[in-house]
């Protein structure tokens, strides 16, 4: 687990390089220390590149794929593409006058994951928030007008980019709380809470509503989204984000802890159909 607020955090797609290295220094049966030994490079540099916080220069890659023995030109052609891929720049890099570094890496995982499960407790999750309602949550942030705009065209691309790509799914409990809570005027509200049964009728997602008098909604896991990836080209990814920075969580037992506690929290909200009759109910607050 990382807490990171301004420090470089690792891209999904190095994190991805990153995974397939290890996968083959394992196989070949080497330490770290062996494989910095061979390369005469310090043990710290190939734990970097492990973990997708170092950028792995072609001649590394090529002293790797010796001390490994990888001879198949395919998987040579494979990791050349996926390091090529990891090292370069991100669409978001234009955005990195307004966007925390811990931002920029959620992103990235987010671009890769082909299924985000999400549960927010205070507000709306970006993916799902309307231009007005974005923009009047933004507003409350550090910073003068014009970096409140660049910041929401940031968002807005992230949104884009999510809803141009046909194979990523959204799972996400909204919080009744959330909608309870105003951002900005009523007419906000009001058409954000429209936006989200329109979201519904997508079928990419599949919104349910933990309600605040059920008993059983516990929401203690907190700010919570999970990234699910195609075919396992990597385990999936926690990532929370507080008021002073972002976490985000690799580690096995504690991922699978987060989804349990996920699920169960989706299993005791509101089934699709009755989160739709909620949402039309709410829609008086603000008439």
């Amino acid at each position: 687990m990382r807490f990171l607020h301004s420090e470089a955090a690792p891209s999904a797609q190095r994190r991805l390089l990153g995974l397939a290295l290890l996968d083959l220094r394992l196989k070949a049966g080497l330490k770290q220390e062996e494989v910095a030994r061979r390369l005469n490079a310090s043990e710290s540099k190939i734990s970097r590149i492990e973990t997708g916080t170092f950028k792995a220069k072609s001649a590394d890659l090529e002293r790797l794929f010796t001390a490994y023995a990888v001879s198949d030109p395919a998987e040579r052609e494979r990791l050349r593409t996926l390091a090529a891929v990891a090292n370069e720049p991100a669409w978001w890099q234009s955005y990195t006058g307004v966007t925390q570094r811990y931002l920029q890496a959620m992103v990235s995982y987010e671009e890769l994951a082909e299924r985000v499960k999400s549960y927010e407790p205070l507000v709306l999750h970006g993916q799902l928030q309307t231009a007005a309602y974005g923009r009047a949550l933004i507003s409350r942030a550090r910073g003068d007008a014009q970096s409140h705009e660049e910041l929401w065209q940031f968002r807005a691309e992230r949104q884009r980019r999510f809803a141009a790509a046909a194979n990523k799914s959204f799972i996400g409990v909204v919080d009744e709380g959330a909608l309870r809570r105003p951002v900005g005027s009523s007419a906000i509200m009001l058409e954000q809470i429209e936006h989200l049964l329109c979201l519904m009728d997508s079928g990419r997602y599949q919104l349910r509503l933990a309600e605040q008098a059920n008993p059983h909604v516990h929401a203690e896991v907190g700010p919570t989204t999970i990234f699910d990836f195609a075919e396992r080209i990597m385990p999936s990814v926690v990532y929370s984000e507080l008021f002073e920075g972002g976490v985000i969580i690799q580690d096995e037992d504690m991922v699978d802890r987060r989804v349990r506690e996920f699920d169960a929290l989706q299993y005791a909200s509101l089934a699709p159909a009755a989160t739709r009759r909620k949402l039309q109910q709410l829609r008086s607050l603000y008439r």
